[in-house]
């Protein structure tokens, strides 16, 4: 089901979203603070996100809710949200934005739009984000979406061979 806000549109994510998402999942600067890296071709994002779209874990424990952000004021993609939802009733959300559109508000206002959706559909989540102590422009985020810090992680190894401290955010 496609949700919409203000100025945006959240598409459920199909695996033909990868051809439209692929460019701007390629800037560097995206990864700073998330343990992922640039897709390395469409086709294997493609192959992702078929797993993505059947909406749930193999082992059946958790369901995946992801959506592609379309701006209807710049028509065109600007990144994605996520939630995954677990059997103990959280749900920890995602969300990466490509760089052109940083400070425009459209990660607070797809992020709650898609929280809105949440808690009119499961009821009693509790919301986790896990975020880099360093990523003070998600952290920002969070706060004027009602988080709070919870949890500390320190020396989390990173796809990128690094370290990083993670803070988890919570919002009941």
């Amino acid at each position: 089901m496609k949700m919409y806000s203000q100025r945006l549109c959240l598409e459920p994510l199909e695996p033909y979203h990868a051809e439209l998402l692929f460019n701007g999942l390629q800037s560097a600067s995206i990864y700073k603070f998330i343990e992922d890296v640039p897709p390395q071709s469409v086709q294997l994002l493609r192959d992702r996100y078929v797993v993505l779209a059947r909406r749930q874990s193999p082992d059946g424990t958790e369901i995946w809710l992801n959506w592609a952000v379309w701006s209807l004021v710049h028509k065109c993609y600007v990144g994605y949200v996520q939630a995954t939802i677990t059997i103990d009733n959280s749900a920890t959300l995602g969300y990466v934005f490509f760089p052109n559109f940083w400070g425009k508000g459209y990660a607070l206002e797809a992020v709650k739009c898609m929280i809105n959706y949440l808690v009119e559909t499961y009821k009693n989540l509790d919301f986790r984000a896990d975020v880099d102590v360093k990523n003070h422009r998600s952290i920002s985020l969070l706060h004027n979406l009602g988080f709070v810090r919870s949890t500390f992680f320190q020396n989390i190894e990173s796809n990128q061979d690094e370290f990083s401290h993670d803070v988890q955010y919570c919002k009941h």
